[in-house]
């Protein structure tokens, strides 16, 4: 076992000061550039640059010292680590407690032959428990396997401690384990179908316009919004055509960054793992144990679902709160008729039941859908409509579409419960599906309004951990009695379990 102290590869100071440096330029970029660009006073310009230059040195000398003082080693069943400019910390962590170890190659760490190194525990929310900026391929894949065989030694020690007071069980015959191997690869033809059907169209949208009002704040935009004050006279066709063509950069914009998100997508199962890889620019390689999947999520948007297409994605506990997404993307994209077949070989337990053995919502739940996804679009073209005619009724275009994905929800919406498993059913604008053991639910909700009531439906809800969070999935407007049924169900699991 590795005991001697060690650092992380020099290229580590080089990538912490780029890290820490754009942060701090981030957070101060409005202010400093206001100073610097905008104000016309010369002394003010050149203070800020001395204040700038200072930051930046004392963040080179910093990180540098930080560097020197980072040190990490295994010994005595801990992954301890040493650290701190000013004040030295000490952080030692049981080698039990380590759930998942996981690695991902920036660019420089590329350029190097090097990896990120993060090792998640139990209960971590902030973010990774120690983060490793970078050592070679060979001592993270040493450092992995040095924590799991030990937590495997660990472990078996644990359970001949508790088999001592039994010895007829320890000369028993004991079940051995087929360990199970199984890869699925995302190719080429799948990657550019996810990539062109994928909905980050959206934040790209969002982005842009986040963008301009942080411009706009700081820049004066009239002169250059000035150069095309003749697109105030202009017809509504071309208005149309330059909509079109900046949704159509958008688009593409998205497929580019969703193409390098899961360029040379993997995942593997090796033994209790799963192991998924993906990334052109920066890799990425996480550890899920399958202790740790509390639920399967399967969602379809409105481009893959008419083609039978769909994402499966797990929810796993640990991790942190800084995490991008609280569930891991096992299938990008996949068939749904092919998913139970590579469900079962990844998570032995989780199965998708067909559509036809889903419980939906009663009939009279329908006017409730319309109501509920058609209301808001109807109001606000009423509105618009009065104040601002003829344009004003254009804001009436959104609501047939409004009260056609409520009755697609109507028709969608459901549940079913199979043995130890319940898959809860039901859309926005995309469809979800989440598929939950019931002893990994936190709780279970049956909520009822009013007007529910006196309908005689009711909407249901279970919480999973995810991280540090908690993930949710429910059914609205259901039978009554169902929801009554499956509140039975679960309580029955409760009563065992106590």
């Amino acid at each position: 076992m590795m005991s001697e102290p060690k650092r992380v590869h020099p290229i580590s100071m080089f990538i912490d000061f780029i890290s820490d440096a754009v942060s701090m330029i981030k957070n101060f970029i409005i202010p400093f550039f206001v100073l610097i660009f905008v104000n016309s006073n010369s002394s003010i310009r050149f203070y800020a640059f001395i204040i700038l230059g200072v930051l930046l040195l004392w963040k080179a000398v910093s990180t540098v010292l930080a560097w020197r003082r980072f040190t990490y080693r295994m010994e005595d069943d801990e992954f301890r680590v040493e650290s701190g400019v000013i004040t030295k910390k000490k952080k030692y962590i049981s080698l039990e407690r380590i759930q998942t170890v996981n690695t991902s190659e920036g660019i420089f760490q590329r350029i190097f032959g090097l990896v990120r190194v993060q090792i998640e525990t139990a209960g971590g929310t902030d973010g990774p428990e120690v983060s490793l900026t970078a050592i070679t391929k060979a001592e993270a894949e040493q450092l992995k396997q040095s924590i799991f065989n030990r937590k495997k030694s660990l472990q078996q020690e644990e359970m001949i401690d508790e088999n001592l007071d039994f010895p007829d069980s320890l000369t028993a015959q004991q079940p051995v384990e087929k360990e199970i191997s199984v890869s699925y690869r995302m190719g080429i033809p799948e990657l550019l179908l996810a990539a062109t059907t994928s909905s980050g169209i959206g934040v790209i949208i969002s982005g842009c316009l986040a963008i301009y009002t942080q411009i706009d704040e700081i820049l004066p935009l009239d002169g250059f919004l000035k150069r095309f004050s003749f697109l105030s006279h202009a017809s509504v066709e071309i208005y149309a055509i330059l909509i079109f063509i900046a949704v159509l950069i958008a688009w593409i914009l998205s497929v580019g960054v969703t193409a390098l998100q899961y360029a040379n997508f993997t995942a593997k199962r090796k033994g209790k793992d799963i192991i998924i890889t993906r990334g052109l620019i920066e890799r990425h390689q996480m550890t899920i144990p399958l202790a740790r999947i509390q639920a399967v999520k399967i969602k379809e948007n409105i481009l893959r679902e008419p083609f039978g297409f769909a994402t499966v994605m797990l929810v796993s506990a640990g991790g942190s709160i800084t995490e991008k997404e609280t569930s891991s993307v096992l299938f990008p994209l996949i068939r749904k008729k092919k998913i139970n077949e590579l469900l079962t070989q990844f998570t032995d337990q989780y199965q998708l039941a067909p559509e036809s053995e889903l419980k939906k919502v009663p009939k009279r739940s329908l006017k409730r859908y319309l109501i509920s996804y058609g209301f808001v679009p109807l109001l606000v073209g009423i509105i618009l409509s009065v104040r601002f005619p003829p344009w004003g009724y254009l804001a009436l275009i959104p609501l047939p579409f409004a009260l056609f994905f409520g009755y697609l929800a109507y028709k969608q919406s459901g549940y079913v419960i199979k043995d130890q498993l319940i898959q809860l059913t039901t859309r926005g604008i995309g469809k979800t599906t989440g598929i939950v053991l019931r002893k990994r639910m936190q709780n279970y909700t049956m909520t009822q309004s009013y007007f529910q009531k006196k309908g005689r439906v009711a909407s249901i809800h279970t919480f999973v951990k995810s991280s540090a969070l908690l993930d949710s999935f429910g059914v609205h407007h259901l039978e009554e009695e169902d929801a009554e049924r499956v509140c039975d169900w679960y309580s029955y699991e409760t009563n065992q379990s106590t």
